[in-house]
């Protein structure tokens, strides 16, 4: 008769090794979790000095509430999710936890200190803040390039997140030069003109290539698969790549090629939207769920945004206060409609499933029941979201043109309504990981 060791067990373990590659999520909730806090506090503190916004926007309460959504939504939201999509789309595990770990700190204490002096206006905050966020980026783009570096075959998305990386580079490195140079006065040159390509850099480099990358391996409409699709989506990146940086110098320079190249980027951004469209075109209809319908309508904003961008660089707008009405409104469209819109839309898809990943899968593979991805995100709270959501950047942008304070206010509170669901809605996702935060998933047990 056979007899078990002592020691072992006949019963199988209760979970499985995870599957899943991606870090831990003590790494990346705090980095989604700040983020969505940051932009909350952005939209009440925009409501609250509503006025200031219609005003000249080099003030320190409006420089704090851009740096609040620059800095703390956008890119704490981009950097926390990439370590979680980044090993996901591309089935490579993170280089390295413990730095990820460490540049939060770094982040947090950063951009903490970075708002605060903006809305005090003390400068010397300000470039100790961002020498903090260029240490922080420094640990990040290492631990990004040491994951890339793992992949065993490069492709377009891929590419793009390189290229967002070196824009994220460049952005810092010019945002430390700017904050230094309040002090010690040695960049010379136009200061509203190096602000304007900082802001480009961020926005249409590094915020902007990170989304269409990733929406290169997640939205079916840009996959890319046969070589000559392929080959289009490189004349796109090219395009866009090529446009950008030329229309960073003619910023920096106030040249007048900066509508050449504006018109390059738009020519990039036109084709990224009717490759969107092909399907529809083509009159194959698609279910299109909640998510889906964020990620669609932030890419006709993006085709506002960049319809008035070329506007304003072709000199079209020729009135100056029009122009600059035109210009704020250009910026928020952009900042919000479409990138805001755009991550809001993908946090409802991305962060049930890694969290299913995380806390379900292995039960899965023991044939526990266990959840479908898509109950951990409620579709009724995705639908209230958007009707709020959209409605908001809508008006938001018309107050900014219209120059009226009660249109813009009433689009930042629909919008903070909205994201106020859309926050319910991630705590609800995020209950199911209390379990993965106080302990990793366990492995089988010899």
């Amino acid at each position: 008769m056979p007899t078990t060791p002592v020691g072992s067990s006949n019963r199988k373990p209760l979970l499985a090794k995870n599957p899943f590659r991606g870090p831990h999520p003590g790494v990346t909730v705090p980095y989604l979790v700040v983020g969505e806090a940051a932009f909350l506090l952005a939209l009440v503190l925009a409501a609250w000095r509503a006025p200031d916004l219609l005003d000249f926007y080099y003030q320190g309460p409006v420089l704090a509430i851009t740096h609040l959504l620059t800095l703390g939504w956008i890119t704490m939201t981009i950097m926390g999710a990439s370590f979680l999509v980044v090993p996901m789309i591309f089935l490579i595990p993170l280089f390295s936890e413990r730095l990820g770990r460490a540049q939060f700190a770094f982040m947090l204490a950063g951009l903490v200190a970075m708002v605060v002096s903006f809305w005090a206006g003390r400068w010397e905050g300000v470039a100790a803040g961002a020498g903090l966020i260029l240490l922080a980026a420094v640990l990040y783009l290492v631990n990004m390039a040491m994951t890339l570096r793992r992949m065993e075959r490069r492709d377009v998305g891929a590419e793009y997140i390189a290229a967002a990386f070196l824009y994220l580079g460049a952005t810092v490195v010019l945002g430390n030069a700017m904050a230094l140079d309040k002090l010690f006065d040695f960049l010379g040159g136009d200061v509203l003109a190096t602000i304007d390509a900082h802001t480009h850099l961020a926005a249409l480099g590094w915020a902007t290539m990170m989304i269409v990358g990733v929406a290169h391996k997640m939205i079916p409409l840009l996959h890319v698969g046969d070589p000559a699709e392929v080959r289009r989506s490189r004349i796109r990146f090219w395009l866009l790549n090529g446009g950008l940086w030329g229309l960073i110098a003619a910023l920096l320079g106030r040249s007048r090629w900066a509508g050449v190249f504006a018109l390059l980027v738009a020519v990039g951004f036109g084709l990224v939207l009717a490759r969107l469209s092909r399907g529809a075109r083509q009159g194959r209809k698609r279910a299109i769920d909640w998510p889906t319908r964020f990620a669609l309508t932030s890419f006709g904003f993006l085709g506002v945004a960049v319809f008035v961008g070329l506007a304003l660089a072709l000199g079209m707008i020729e009135e100056e206060a029009t122009a600059a009405r035109a210009a704020f409104t250009y910026g928020f469209i952009g900042l919000v409609g479409w990138i805001s819109l755009m991550i809001v839309g993908m946090s409802f898809r991305v962060t049930p499933l890694v969290v299913w990943m995380h806390q379900y899968a292995p039960r899965r593979q023991q044939g526990e029941p266990v959840p479908p991805v898509n109950s951990l995100s409620s579709a009724k709270r995705q639908a209230i979201s958007y009707s709020l959501c959209v409605p908001g950047i809508l008006l938001g942008a018309a107050g900014l043109f219209l120059q009226s304070v009660p249109v813009l206010r009433t689009g930042l509170v629909l919008l903070i309504l909205g994201f106020l669901v859309f926050e319910t809605d991630m705590l609800s996702v995020y209950r199911h990981l209390w379990r993965a935060m106080s302990a990793p998933v366990a492995s089988p047990a010899s």
